[in-house]
């Protein structure tokens, strides 16, 4: 070997290192990379699957072995293969990740996955929800199929919450023995319960997007859009008395109105409770009248305990007055004591007073009129309780008592009557 050989051998042999130089350099970068996407993959905080095309895991990151329950990765790289898969066959997964190894990217909706049915050691037993999206990766010629599950979890969870209180709300609604009705902005009707549906004779389809225009009276639709508009307005509720003119006749109601609001308070629509109050006003009519019946009654028996006249003898009634003598009870007095007289054909009556405890003029005029009223029809009036105190009010106010007889106790005034009987009878 000449030196111009070995020259031309070193001169390759330094190239050959330097290309070594240069692969290795490269090898140890994409190791880095490769080291650096691993790690990548482990740590984002999305579960993470990848599949190749015979549905094999060929990589599962951290977050989808902590979600899936999986306590170690070897248990299923190169092992669990999707598309075999039962369970998953019957879920779906299997179907959208075939799809996606045919170059397809596809989501899957939301699906409850059950740890515990996984059957790995130390599985919580706890039921999941994902929305697993696949998309197809092709690297060197080579598809692999990599899947992300969101962990809908806490929204279904919420989801499933609100749709049980919304469905315990609607069975309230439903159920209520009331009206409830709520409509929107515009007057329309967007929800009525059963009880709507019976008063107005019409199924909710009828009356959903419908307004009180289009369903009642001009004079009534007026009167329930003025009220709506009365409580979005002030924002208050409103509780208001109605009667609607049925088939079967006057229906009253008692109505509250208020505004219903979203989450940042502005009002969206008035909801309103209506209750059937017909059998109670009807109630209350009744209860009004029997009870005008009953102080008729009353009255009529006051009338008659307060001026009660009483046949002693033939021809002799006596009329104890008792308590206060306004103008009223004078008429009474009168009208009792006239219509006795003609009823008994008496001839003498006693008042006697001695349950009054004042004497006044109302009291005086009183015994006047009567005293007159008696002797134009052929009577004679013995007053009799007249005490001293009594006696001096009636001359400090110059009562005429004419001829009627006194005595100052009733006892008195019967005996004296019974003897003019007497002498009267014998006559």
């Amino acid at each position: 070997m000449n030196v111009q050989e070995f020259q031309g051998l070193q001169a390759e042999s330094d190239r050959l290192r330097a290309r070594v130089a240069e692969l290795e350099e490269a090898l140890a970068a994409a190791n880095h990379r490769a080291d650096l996407y691993q790690a990548v993959f482990e740590c984002i905080p999305v579960p993470a699957v990848v599949h190749d095309v015979e549905g094999l895991v060929f990589d599962i990151n951290r977050k989808n072995r902590e979600f899936c329950a999986i306590p170690d990765r070897e248990l299923v790289i190169g092992k669990h293969n999707l598309l075999k898969d039962p369970d998953a066959v019957a879920r779906g997964y299997a179907a959208h990740l075939e799809r996606a190894t045919r170059g397809e990217a596809s989501v899957m909706p939301p699906t409850s996955f059950n740890t515990a049915e996984v059957g790995f050691d130390n599985a919580e037993d706890r039921e999941l929800w994902s929305e697993t999206s696949y998309a197809p990766v092709d690297v060197a010629g080579k598809r692999y199929v990599v899947s992300v599950n969101l962990d809908v979890t806490e929204r279904i969870r919420a989801q499933r919450a609100l749709e049980a209180s919304q469905q315990f709300l609607l069975g309230i609604i439903e159920n209520a023995p009331s009206l409830v009705y709520v409509k929107d902005l515009a007057g329309r009707y967007m929800l009525v319960n059963s009880q709507v549906e019976q008063f107005v004779q019409m199924n909710r389809e009828g009356l959903l997007g419908k307004t009180d225009a289009e369903l009642f009276p001009s004079e009534i639709a007026e009167s329930y859009s003025a009220s709506d508009a009365l409580v979005l307005r002030t924002g208050e509720p409103l509780t208001r008395e109605d009667v609607m003119p049925l088939e079967g006749g006057i229906v009253a109601y008692v109505t509250t109105k208020f505004p219903l609001r979203d989450a940042e308070g502005k009002p969206v629509a008035v909801c309103s409770i209506s209750v059937d109050v017909t059998t109670q006003k009807e109630a209350e009519a009744r209860a009004r009248k029997l009870q005008e019946e009953m102080l008729g009654l009353q009255e009529a028996t006051l009338r008659a305990l307060s001026t009660p006249l009483l046949p002693i003898a033939e021809g002799v009634v006596v009329m104890p007055l008792i308590g206060h003598i306004d103008a009223r009870r004078a008429e009474q007095v009168l009208e009792t004591l006239l219509h006795g007289i003609v009823q008994n054909q008496a001839s003498i009556v006693i008042l006697d007073v001695t349950g009054v405890p004042v004497v006044d003029e109302q009291v005086a005029s009183t015994l006047v009129q009567a005293a007159r009223a008696v002797e134009l029809l052929g009577a004679e009036v013995v007053l009799t309780g007249i005490q001293p105190a009594m006696a001096r009010t009636l001359v400090e106010i110059g009562a005429e008592l004419g001829r009627m007889r006194t005595r100052s106790t009733l006892r008195g005034g019967i005996a004296l009557a019974l003897g003019r009987g007497a002498t009267r009878g014998k006559r």
